[in-house]
């Protein structure tokens, strides 16, 4: 693709947490409507909306595959229709699928959505569902393999590796919390946590505390896409797509093309550097790194990839405070999944629109001071993949 191809021109989200009586659908509509009027263009000009899976939602999944969503949003002028999933990696997926209608010509806009609700099921249900997810059923579930189990191996080679401590793996899970704490949707805004706290919490897996896994949560947004033409005649700020470049890795963790589980970042760095290339910027251009690791040591390998600092220093960065609200680099500003709350497929999307909110200057308390450019990324299954997207509110 050429550099600044695509945009994106308003947002949409709502808050994240448990929240059993408000479904899926809801809030499928409460984000698409505010997706489409923070954009202020008319519903009418819509013409595809693509919806990401719901994870363990086979209804609400059918009912997008069926095109629910561009009947109930009431868009009449709607082309096409559909739904994409890649676990964690979906927002990316759905994004390039989005980037591809436009391209065609299919759709001048096109609304992106995202809906999750796992309250409906029972807590023993959620656990069945996420305690093998990740893992080979034949090889290695019955051997007691988790994916709690596998982020906790990857971040021992990764302490052993480069002398991180455990209190820098438990610092990155207090910098989201305080970024979470700024951020009105977050399902831990009202709930401080400290590194006395994250340390001190029951263990599942060593050195990984219940703070520093997933808090699964009901929650959604959604995003208007359309190309950077269209862009800079509908909205004052547009948000360009500057550059992006992915790979995949694996499907069992033993297949990586990593060298081992602490070489992650040696693995990760060139695809970052690919999309910093392809968008003529450098790490030092970035005023914020959207991160998305979902486990606190694969946030710390990321940021060892993003060349924030020198490989194997990220931990001490974040103890330092350098991640957190105030920091030279700001990190994961809407709390990732240990602050904004885990959404299944949806936490490449919030992540995603947070970046989008902050380079238009409307993220409110989290706001980062005259941010530019950013790098944000995604990846999905057993840490299966992985997806860098340079944004920017202007073009270099």
């Amino acid at each position: 693709m050429s550099k600044a191809e695509f945009a994106i021109i308003g947002t949409g989200e709502v808050p994240c947490g448990n929240y059993p009586d408000r479904t899926e659908f809801e809030i499928a509509y409460s984000v698409a409507r505010m997706a489409i009027q923070d954009a202020g263009i008319d519903k009418s000009k819509i013409g595809a909306v693509l919806g990401a899976a719901h994870i363990m939602g086979a209804e609400y999944n059918t009912e997008v595959v069926f095109g629910r969503l561009p009947e109930a949003i009431g868009l009449r002028n709607c082309q096409v229709t559909g739904q994409t999933v890649s676990g964690g990696a979906s927002s990316h997926s759905i994004r390039r699928t989005a980037e591809g209608i436009l391209r065609a010509g299919e759709a001048e806009y096109v609304l992106i959505v995202h809906a999750q609700r796992f309250s409906q099921f029972t807590m023993n249900e959620q656990a069945q569902y996420f305690a093998i997810a990740g893992s080979d059923l034949e090889f290695e579930v019955p051997y007691g393999m988790t994916y709690n189990a596998l982020a906790a191996m990857v971040t021992q080679g990764y302490m052993n590796e480069t002398g991180t401590t455990v209190e820098q793996v438990a610092s990155v899970v207090v910098a989201c919390n305080r970024w979470a704490r700024l951020q009105e949707n977050a399902m831990f805004r009202d709930k401080e946590l400290t590194l006395e706290k994250v340390l001190g919490g029951r263990m599942v897996a060593y050195p990984l505390t219940a703070y520093m896994c997933n808090v699964l949560a009901d929650g959604g947004s959604a995003y208007i896409m359309t190309t950077a033409e269209n862009a800079k005649k509908v909205c004052d700020k547009p948000v360009y797509i500057l550059g992006e470049a992915s790979d995949y890795s694996h499907r069992s963790i033993i297949k990586a093309k990593a060298r081992n589980l602490y070489d992650m970042a040696n693995y990760l760095g060139p695809i970052a550097q690919r999309a910093y290339d392809e968008a003529g910027l450098g790490p030092s251009d970035m005023d914020i790194y959207e991160i998305y690791g979902s486990y606190p040591g694969v946030n710390l390998i990321v940021m060892d990839a993003l060349g924030i600092c020198e490989a194997g220093k990220s931990g001490a960065l974040v103890e330092a405070g350098e991640t957190s609200p105030g920091g030279k680099y700001p990190c994961s500003t809407n709390g990732e999944c240990f602050g904004m709350g885990h959404t299944g497929t949806g936490c490449g999307f919030a992540i995603f629109v947070e970046g989008v909110r902050q380079l238009q200057g409307k993220a409110g308390k989290a706001q980062v001071p005259n941010a530019r450019f950013l790098i944000d990324n995604c990846g999905g299954g057993a840490f299966m993949d992985c997806h860098f997207t340079i944004m920017g509110n202007e073009i270099p």
